[in-house]
């Protein structure tokens, strides 16, 4: 069996800690949006064109980008964040839905990664293309209400929520630096490696 994943940066397995995993063959489609992959269905991402085989095994990985720098922007006073997120999760289910029925064969699991902890600003190098927005504490709630939604689908579906977060965060929340890049991604990939072993 091999496991694909899929999305952002936080799908690579040069970037981040899949690659001390076995059998990982990671689809980086760039600095996609989970609001955009969710909006654009199969035209932002056809997955039956990767070579996932009969009982493979799909893991989806989005979210971050849409937390770190998307959500605060779009809140008013009548749409708040979780409003935000529901739309976005929604729609973003529906887009896995659509992608694995296209690929019209059995996989073995099909699993979302968790939207990873967030950074604090004033210690985390910020690229000014994707900039932090909202306070550390907003995007940490944001995080937080997005992992809670995604187990929610994911039970719903019957798909493994992919959950390592509680095992990246530091004393307040956020990205342990000592296991990541030194900026938004978990470089160590131990804690990927153990969960695969339990769930896959």
């Amino acid at each position: 069996m091999t496991i694909h994943t899929i999305g952002d940066s936080h799908a690579s397995n040069t970037i981040s800690g899949w690659r001390d995993c076995n059998d990982i063959e990671s689809h980086h489609i760039g600095a996609i949006l989970c609001y955009s992959f969710g909006e654009g269905k199969l035209e932002r991402c056809d997955i039956s064109k990767y070579g996932i085989k009969e009982g493979d095994s799909v893991i989806f990985c989005f979210g971050e980008i849409d937390c770190r720098c998307h959500i605060q922007k779009h809140i008013t006073s009548t749409r708040t964040y979780k409003m935000i997120i529901d739309e976005i999760v929604k729609n973003y289910v529906e887009a896995i839905r659509v992608n694995i029925e296209n690929c019209n064969i059995k996989l073995k699991r099909v699993s979302i990664f968790n939207v990873v902890p967030a950074v604090q600003k004033y210690n985390t190098y910020e690229n000014h293309e994707y900039p932090y927005l909202g306070s550390d504490e907003e995007r940490r709630e944001y995080v937080l209400y997005f992992n809670k939604c995604l187990k929610e689908k994911c039970e719903e579906n019957s798909w493994i929520f992919f959950d390592i977060w509680e095992k990246c965060i530091d004393n307040n929340g956020y990205l342990n630096k000592t296991i990541s890049d030194g900026n938004v991604h978990i470089r160590f990939g131990g804690y990927h490696k153990e969960f695969i072993e339990k769930y896959f």
